[in-house]
């Protein structure tokens, strides 16, 4: 700030001009010119020898003030929503890059599991918002065992395939159909993974496992097991497509066992059990 001295009543006329002339050349140095100034609201001179003016500034602030930042760039951040979190959004409402706390990566959505029965089939599965990829399994139904028959017992039904496959977003469409196949049919989840039923046995001969294929795994069914003569009494015991036993044909895609026979009676075989999709929804 300039320094000015105060011209007193009783100073001498000479005094008193010497003040005044000492007090404009302070005043004058200290002073700024107009074209120091700098109206420019961008800001774009980026200089050590100019002055924005007040408007220049509150402009630039109000309008951003500066690029969005990146990886590589400083700027502007927006902090993020969950639901923007959990539906993957690149930029804010504001445009700027979205910051993400800690707090919002743990509130992250978890995988979603759903199955589809035979009762429900066919199905339709609608595509989320948010989703990043589907693991779906398949599973088909097994083959029916057979009776048993003069004196023998018969062979039991193949299991139905199995397939795995994981599906990319992008590659899925706004709804796929889930079909869950009941004994002797097949299941699919669209057109991305397809499993075949295992065939039913015919009499003492068993029936084939069936077959999964497109998964990133695919599994043949367990073929059934093949009837005997009458002093066993029992007929075959199907199996299930992943490897476990099952409980006489009971679990999803199991083939059905076979009838047992003697010599006063026959038994009926039983019937394969239906199959089942499972569709695990994943949102990061």
């Amino acid at each position: 700030m300039a320094t000015i001295t105060t011209v007193a009543s009783g100073d001498l006329i000479t005094n008193s001009r010497t003040d005044l002339n000492n007090n404009f050349a302070n005043l004058n140095s200290d002073k700024i010119e107009t074209s120091y100034l700098d109206t420019d609201t961008t800001l774009a001179a980026n200089s050590d020898s100019k002055i924005a003016t007040q408007k220049a500034v509150k402009t630039y602030v109000d309008a951003g003030g500066n690029v969005n930042a990146s990886t590589t760039t400083k700027g502007i951040v927006e902090l993020a929503t969950q639901a923007e979190v959990d539906a993957g959004t690149a930029t804010g409402g504001t445009g700027a890059s979205l910051m993400v706390t800690p707090a919002l990566i743990k509130g992250s959505q978890v995988p979603i599991v759903s199955t589809y029965l035979n009762a429900g089939s066919p199905a339709t599965w609608t595509k989320p918002a948010g989703l990043k990829y589907v693991v779906v399994e398949v599973q088909a139904g097994g083959g029916n065992g057979a009776n048993g028959t003069s004196g023998y017992s018969a062979g039991s039904g193949g299991a139905g395939g199995y397939a795995k496959k994981l599906i990319a977003v992008a590659t899925l469409g706004a709804t796929e159909t889930v079909t869950t196949g009941a004994a002797l049919a097949s299941s699919s989840f669209g057109a991305h993974a397809t499993a075949t039923s295992g065939t039913s046995a015919v009499n003492r001969i068993p029936g084939v496992g069936g077959t999964g294929s497109s998964g990133n795994i695919n599994i043949v069914g367990q073929s059934g097991t093949g009837g005997a003569g009458a002093t066993s009494g029992n007929g075959g015991t199907g199996e299930r497509t992943a490897g476990g036993v099952s409980v006489f044909g009971k679990t999803y895609g199991g083939g059905g066992d076979g009838g047992s026979a003697s010599a006063a009676s026959n038994a009926t075989g039983d019937t394969g059990n239906a199959g089942i999709v499972i569709v695990t929804e994943y949102y990061s």
